[in-house]
């Protein structure tokens, strides 16, 4: 039987508001960003078939690219102080921060395919939305444990608790002019990273996901 990811939390995923000091701080940061970064290394997947960077693809675009901005250390700092406790309680277990990414803007015509995050580093996971700018609200494709399909949403000062090795993407190419989000990752300090080593963590669209594990695509 192919290899499952592990069930930690009572629910794979859960919205709510990034508490209002902490947001605050976030906006305060974010009304200076530039975003003249641009992300472009870009590699090709044998399983998406297209070149892709850091899991994105952009419609009718040469070369995938994204903008970055990086965040202070201070902010970088407040925002694991503040969301360990948070996702801890959510989770149910003690959690060692690994991971956080400054703010993603993505551009018109972006997809994230499905994928896993990393299975040694990004075990339980939080997404904040930051801003876009938009006509529709362009979601997220999440899988819970039991195969359902969820389109998450999300408003100003919403934030997305979530196991990040349930498979998830954006599967509908982005139609504004910028989406931006801030990604933490921690993994639970009792972890054993040998036993999902051969996880499957690419897929090339739904069908192959649910196929993979024997459920049913009509």
């Amino acid at each position: 039987m192919s290899l499952l990811p592990p069930k930690i939390a009572k629910e794979s995923f859960k919205k709510i508001n990034v508490p209002d000091e902490l947001y605050s701080m976030i906006m305060l940061e974010y009304k200076n960003m530039s975003f003249s970064e641009i992300v472009d290394n870009a590699q090709y997947d044998s399983v998406w078939s297209i070149d892709t960077v850091g899991g994105i693809s952009n419609t009718g675009a040469k070369k995938p690219y994204y903008f970055l901005n990086s965040l202070s250390t201070e902010l970088y700092d407040e925002c694991f102080r503040t969301l360990t406790p948070i996702l801890e309680e959510w989770s149910g277990v003690e959690l060692e921060k690994t991971w956080g990414y400054g703010i993603r803007s993505y551009p018109k015509n972006s997809i994230l395919h499905l994928h896993r995050d990393r299975y040694d580093t990004h075990i339980i996971s939080c997404i904040i939305f930051v801003d876009d700018s938009a006509n529709e609200k362009w979601p997220l494709d999440f899988f819970d444990h039991e195969f359902n399909h969820h389109k998450v949403s999300f408003d100003h000062q919403e934030m997305l608790m979530y196991e990040s090795l349930c498979v998830h993407g954006r599967i509908t190419p982005f139609s504004g002019n910028y989406y931006r989000n801030m990604y933490f990752h921690w993994k639970p300090k009792q972890w054993d990273v040998e036993k999902y080593k051969s996880l499957k963590t690419t897929f090339r669209d739904v069908n192959d996901f649910l196929s993979f594990y024997g459920k049913c695509t009509h």
